[in-house]
This record gives C-alpha cells, sequence and structure tokens, in this order.
C-alpha cells in the first residue's frame, strides 16, 4: 500500500500535466475557435463574398431604376412602365407583355 501511494505521490504531476494537454489539444482542434472550425470560416466566407456578389448587382439595378426616376433625367418610357406596373392599369388600345423579372 505505501508503495501505490508513493507511485501516486511521484506521478501525480505527471497526470496533472497529461490532463492539461488533453484538454488543450481538444480545444485546438474542436473548440469554437479550433482547426475544424477554421474550416466553416472559409466556406462561409465563399458563401458571404457569394452574396455580396449577388447583392451588388442587384444594388446596381436599383441605383439604375433610380436615376432613370430622378427629376434631373426623367426617361418618361421608365415613368410610364413603373406607373403600369405599379397601377395595374394599361389604355384600350394598349398590348402590354408583361415580363418576370425575378431570377
Amino acid at each position: 500500500m505505501l508503495r501505490v501511494l508513493k507511485r501516486i505521490r511521484l506521478s501525480w504531476p505527471f497526470l496533472v500535466l497529461l490532463i492539461a494537454y488533453g484538454y488543450l489539444g481538444f480545444h485546438t482542434l474542436g473548440g469554437s475557435l479550433g482547426v475544424f472550425k477554421l474550416a466553416d470560416y472559409s466556406e462561409r466566407s465563399a458563401h458571404l463574398k457569394a452574396d455580396i456578389s449577388r447583392l451588388t448587382v442587384k444594388r446596381e439595378t436599383l441605383e439604375l431604376r433610380a436615376l432613370q426616376l430622378r427629376t434631373s433625367n426623367l426617361d418618361l418610357d421608365r415613368l410610364d412602365e413603373e406607373a403600369r406596373r405599379t397601377l395595374n392599369v394599361s389604355g384600350t388600345n394598349d398590348i402590354v407583355i408583361w415580363l418576370d423579372e425575378t431570377p
């Protein structure tokens, strides 16, 4: 029994060190800032970059539409088109072909 207690007394620092290394190793690999999360961050970054490019194109389209409706640069055909689309009205002699603008 004395021999076992002496062995435990001599080996406890190594056990504590082993547990600490295990804890740090686990969090290095699987923690919230670990190696496995790096792959998730890279994938999410690529997805967000695709969203940014899609939204940039949409913003440019909306800016062009807004520019065409400003009073300093008023395009009467565009104004007529927006009024017809918003009010859902056309003239009696008009032939209207509605195009779906959604992607």
